[in-house]
């Protein structure tokens, strides 16, 4: 049974239809307020607020991992904050249905894309910034960043690494002398500065979710170099400075990272480690053959 007779004509047009086309249905069937008011439908607006900034390009590596418990929480802290991909670098164990008890089925994804790698260095040298976390202030530990204060310079999609370490004991010193940057979270008090694994990667991730929320930062004409060519510079520097006696040689790698605090400010090229680890050839080189360099000019007056 037709309902037209109901809805005289009018200047909806013939019919009672909207020239403009049907209407959906209000809840309980009541007329839209626009309609009773004489009030064209109002159009669709365009959802204009500023969209949240990716952060797929940071991935959590833990490594060695302890309880397989911890690895499924970190998935979900990762899930809930939007992060990349979830490396563990020789876990103690890897115990699928303790993961995915803890992870959830939110999580179920980046457990499904998890790497297993067995060696740090290995497993770093994608990245062009490694970020390592630390509870310890130790005086040659620094600059210590805040999650806060560091998450926006984060956001710029470059391949970038969040460091986790062991839950008992945490990174070590020489997994800090892998990083560029270093995370602190702040706590109540240094005895109880000690937080849980997947609590610490929830806190760094809701930090940059929180700074993902504005307006991008502006593109860098900087491209940082990937760790593989860091770390070769690295070693180059360390053993130059080693062999002429800049560096002590019973514990190089300690002294070094005054050192790479310096280059650490601001990231290296590849182009900028290319020439470091030539300047380090070169001054090899003339310590091995002091005789044939030409003598500089001792004129004064030039």
């Amino acid at each position: 049974m037709s309902n037209q007779s109901d809805c005289p004509d009018g200047p909806e047009g013939a019919g009672g239809q909207d020239p403009a086309g049907p209407h959906p249905a209000s809840p309980g069937g009541r007329t839209p307020g626009w309609r009773k008011a004489g009030r064209p439908r109002p159009e669709h607006k365009l959802d204009r607020r500023p969209k949240a900034i990716s952060r797929s390009h940071i991935d959590v590596i833990l490594n060695e991992p302890q309880k397989p418990e911890n690895i499924g929480a970190t998935a979900r802290a990762m899930a809930n904050t939007g992060l990349g991909r979830l490396v563990v670098v020789n876990p103690r164990t890897i115990n699928r249905e303790l993961m995915e008890a803890t992870a959830t089925v939110h999580a179920e994804a980046i457990l499904s894309n998890m790497v297993v790698a067995k060696d740090l260095r290995e497993a770093l040298k994608p990245y062009r910034l490694v970020v390592g976390t630390t509870a310890r202030a130790g005086t040659r530990r620094g600059p210590l960043h805040s999650p806060r204060s560091l998450a926006p310079s984060l956001l710029e999609p470059n391949p970038t690494a969040l460091l986790f370490g062991p839950e008992r004991m945490g990174l070590s010193t020489e997994d800090l002398r892998l990083c560029q940057k270093l995370v602190r979270i702040p706590t109540a008090s240094a005895v109880t500065s000690s937080l849980n694994l997947a609590q610490s990667v929830l806190v760094i991730g809701y930090e940059l979710l929180l700074a993902a929320g504005g307006e991008p930062p502006p593109p860098s004409a900087i491209q940082p170099a990937a760790q593989e060519a860091v770390n070769l510079m690295y070693d180059e520097l360390e053993d130059t400075l080693t062999g002429i006696g800049f560096l002590p040689a019973d514990n190089p790698g300690h002294w070094l990272m005054n050192v790479k605090k310096i280059f650490n400010r601001s990231l290296l090229t590849k182009g900028e480690c290319d020439l470091l680890m030539g300047v380090c050839r070169q001054i090899r080189w003339a310590v091995k053959n002091l005789s044939d360099l030409e003598p500089r000019d001792k004129n004064p007056n030039r």
